[in-house]
């Protein structure tokens, strides 16, 4: 179903500078588009004109220009927070709600249920409740709930934030199929790393205006509108824009398959490796300075979920490790018994040779701080500068306001400081947060999907932020489902899968692994793959770090690429 935006204008209040201003394009049947631009340029307010929230449910606002789609179209929005979607104790519950409202008798209901069920790979979560979920877990039932409506035009609003690698791949599968059904779909989403398959058009924003309307090949060939854009793209389109002034005459490549064909025009493949995986002995570091000590930790939720069974982990100053595996594998728990929100049903937890039991968690937190994966849940002030001092004041920490200002300056929140923080974009509101604990007495700070609702540039700020704890002595733990990210800023990740601890090792260890990112479904990044397949060092965990091998290996072999784009023997 195709449907047009013709010149759409929109004000919060007549007093407010216009969010969106002369919005104009055309959707086509049956096509997959994606709306990008940076956190803030008016994306999700151009969602709920789309779909009839603003004006109907929200009034107030000044609004111009039409839509153009069929009359009693269904237009369903899959919310980039699931808790917000999701109504019910159990999982049928919340995916029985939105069609129970469509009038549907209970035969259709209970079809379109094992439908999208069994289309999402979410059998297995029907009888859970909703509140053991894990937010990956949580975000495919609300996906779910809103396939289950069948909706003319579906609007995705960053739907695999909070979904693991296999996730991702299964909802890319999953819209592929709708597509070839025919179905209208638009991603809203400054992701185009896990879509970039898909996705045949693109419609960037920019300060509420359309700056770009055209193919996905002709977006993905400019690499300073995506940087305008603040765009994520795939790594391996990433790295060719890195590798291209550099060899001349190289070809185009966007998937790891043509990367190393074209890298092969340039240099050999090595010989396969064994990939047999090392013990935990064998990867494990040096005894460092450990502050934070988990052992034989043991839950079972009252559902009957195993969520984590017989876990060691050793966390140390100033070091940033990360925590990966599929949803639903324990990590979200795992860190919940770290800050005291969960006590274990075995085990203990240790924080500098003493043990958290019996402690608050307030108590805990003035150590240990966890910032979740949804900041909705961590924001009680009425301005942004309070909420960036909130845990300063919490803590009875003396801050200077001067340095509060330089840190909203710093990271381009300062001309919101005396906003409602929930009127903030989603990547801003989480930027928020996890600024408000450099502020805090933490040692500690764990970051749960931090990179939810963020654009490329936050994501960048992100990094910085990291780095900044890491510098000051901070332990910081990340749970993150972008796994080249994972590689880039970790120095030790953990592997969980079932509720198990599969290894602990450094990042350059865990790059060798082949055979243990095969058992937990998550590949490895491409860079860090194609580091393997052309006998790179295992250090080669990010964009830069492979280019720099790269053309090292190239010097060392006496080869340089010319403007013909052959390889040339010196």
């Amino acid at each position: 179903m195709s449907f047009a935006v013709n010149q759409i204008r929109y004000q919060y209040s007549a007093e407010h500078e216009p969010i969106l201003d002369d919005v104009s394009f055309t959707i086509e049947p049956g096509q997959v588009t994606a709306i990008v631009g940076p956190s803030g340029c008016g994306k999700s307010t151009l969602v709920s004109i789309l779909s009839g929230v603003i004006p109907h449910l929200i009034s107030g606002g000044v609004i111009s220009g039409s839509l153009d789609v069929r009359e009693n179209a269904l237009i369903s929005v899959v919310s980039q927070s699931p808790e917000n979607q999701l109504f019910g104790y159990g999982v049928e519950d919340a995916i029985c709600f939105g069609i129970e409202n469509l009038g549907l008798d209970s035969e259709s209901i209970s079809e379109r249920v094992e439908y999208v069920l069994d289309l999402l790979n979410i059998q297995h979560l029907r009888k859970r409740s909703v509140a053991t979920l894990s937010g990956g877990q949580r975000q495919a039932v609300c996906i779910a709930s809103v396939l289950a409506m069948q909706p003319d035009i579906l609007i995705m609003d960053e739907p695999v934030s909070s979904l693991d690698p296999n996730g991702k791949r299964m909802i890319q599968t999953v819209l592929g199929s709708l597509k070839a059904t025919g179905q209208t779909i638009i991603i809203v989403d400054n992701n185009l790393e896990w879509s970039a398959e898909i996705v045949e058009h693109v419609i960037g924003l920019l300060d509420g205006k359309v700056v770009f309307d055209g193919d996905r090949d002709t977006f993905f060939a400019d690499e300073v509108l995506q940087q305008k854009l603040c765009v994520t793209i795939p790594q391996e389109i990433e790295l060719y824009q890195a590798l291209a002034g550099s060899l001349p005459g190289m070809d185009r490549f966007r998937t790891l398959a043509e990367a190393q064909q074209k890298l092969g025009r340039f240099l050999t493949p090595a010989a396969p490796e064994s990939d047999a995986l090392p013990s935990e002995d064998a990867v494990k570091q040096p005894d460092a300075d450990v502050i934070l000590t988990a052992r034989g930790l043991s839950k079972t939720f009252r559902d009957g979920f195993r969520a984590l069974i017989d876990v060691d982990a050793d966390f140390s100053k100033g070091k940033v490790v990360a925590i990966l595996g599929q949803n639903g594998s324990g990590k979200t728990t795992l860190v919940k018994h770290l800050n005291g929100l969960y006590r274990p049903d075995k085990g203990t937890i240790s924080y500098r040779g003493q043990s958290t039991a019996g402690k608050s968690v307030a108590r805990i937190s003035k150590d240990i701080i966890l910032v979740f994966q949804n900041p909705e849940l961590m924001l009680f002030e009425e301005t942004v500068l309070s909420e960036l001092t909130f845990c300063a004041r919490a803590q009875k920490i003396d801050y200077d306001e001067a340095a509060a200002l330089e840190v909203l300056h710093r990271y381009d929140l300062l001309e919101h400081k005396d906003e409602l923080p929930v009127n903030l974009a989603m990547g801003q509101k989480h930027l928020l947060t996890i600024l408000s604990v450099l502020f805090s007495s933490a040692e500690v700070v764990i970051l749960d999907e931090p990179t939810l609702g963020m654009d490329l540039r936050q994501k960048q700020q992100l990094t910085d932020i990291i780095t900044h704890l890491k510098e000051a002595g901070k332990t910081v733990i990340v749970i993150s489902h972008e796994i080249p990210l994972v590689f880039q800023i970790s120095d030790e990740i953990i592997v969980l899968n079932e509720g198990v601890k599969l290894l602990h090792g450094t990042r350059q260890v865990l790059a060798t692994c082949d055979e243990l990112f095969a058992r937990i479904n998550i590949n490895l990044p491409p860079v860090v793959q194609l580091a393997k397949y052309f006998g790179l060092p295992s250090d080669c965990c990010d964009v830069p770090a492979f280019v720099r091998a790269f053309h090292e290996s190239l010097t060392a072999a006496g080869i340089s690429g010319n403007k013909g784009g052959r390889p040339e023997h010196g």
